[in-house]
């Protein structure tokens, strides 16, 4: 029988959360990944950043946006 590895990101710490931001312990994949270790065994390994993420949610959803535009930016210019 084939051994399951399950890789995942998640983010705790603040987070949207029913309408609001809240300051959770896990994050949504975390607690996802356990769930499927759980359903069908295996081993987590968890991913992380070699760079942290802010611990401010509403930065954090601003780096895509500012991400994008700076490629954006250097395509048009290139």
């Amino acid at each position: 029988m084939a051994k399951n590895l399950i890789i995942y990101y998640s983010r705790k710490g603040e987070n949207y959360w029913n309408g609001s931001i809240k300051n959770i312990e896990k994050g949504n994949t975390e607690i996802v990944a356990e769930f499927i270790q759980k359903a069908v065994g295996g081993d987590l390994f968890k991913v992380d950043t070699v760079k942290p993420y802010s611990c401010d949610y509403m930065t954090c959803t601003l780096l895509p946006v500012k991400s994008s535009r700076s490629s954006c930016e250097k395509t048009a210019i290139g």
